[in-house]
């Protein structure tokens, strides 16, 4: 993580989870399970979610914590997940939702993937998941800590569309997670391969928030 960030946040009162998703919160509440918190949710709590305006996957996930921290007046935590593929400039990045259509419809991103590849005479390329936890104090102090699952990029697409998991795959000859994933439901994110890292990651973070 950058530099500037302190090593610790004292936390006192609830800590609020930065989240509307249900399968997050849950996935929050399992990782804070035994520690002496009050866990509340911006869902829970009605609180507005924040435009994500930032350029990196590190500024969406502090703006969320900042938000929620200073709509609650209690310490935040808010996670934010990008997809990169290195040899497209480490795009879509933090803007691999955006690149989504209505409703979520991936097959405009994908599109725009394998354009960008036949421009440049590719058919893989090394890429990755990353996720950053962060938690925020009302006074906008923030920490934060970065997790990734490293893989391949593999094109055309197998399997069903579903987020990018039709295009990745732990090597270039290795079936697609959307392949091995067949049948399964894929709602949970918390659970995906992809997203193998996540929960070591949040557990580094809360290894540094200092209960009161």
């Amino acid at each position: 993580m950058p530099h500037g960030f302190p090593k610790s946040l004292d936390i006192s009162g609830p800590l609020v989870l930065a989240s509307h998703n249900l399968n997050k919160i849950a996935a929050m509440k399992e990782a804070f399970a035994g520690y002496p918190v009050e866990l509340l949710s911006a869902r829970q709590l009605n609180l507005q979610s924040p435009d994500e305006t930032g350029a990196t996957v590190l500024e969406n996930a502090l703006i969320k914590a900042r938000s929620v921290a200073r709509q609650s007046g209690h310490t935040a935590i808010s996670d934010d997940s990008g997809f990169f593929i290195s040899a497209l400039d480490d795009l879509p990045g933090a803007a691999a939702v955006d690149w989504a259509g209505p409703d979520g419809d991936h097959t405009p991103a994908l599109k725009r993937i394998g354009d960008m590849l036949s421009e440049r005479g590719l058919t893989t390329s090394a890429a990755r998941y990353v996720t950053v936890i962060a938690a925020a104090l009302p006074n906008g102090t923030a920490i934060a800590e970065e997790g990734a699952t490293h893989g391949h990029l593999v094109w055309p697409p197998r399997g069903k569309t579903d987020g990018y998991l039709s295009v990745f795959a732990d090597t270039p000859g290795a079936k697609t997670i959307s392949e091995l994933m067949k049948g399964q439901d894929t709602g949970a994110t918390h659970d995906l391969p992809v997203y193998a890292h996540r929960r070591p990651t949040i557990d580094r973070l809360v290894r540094r928030l200092h209960f009161s």
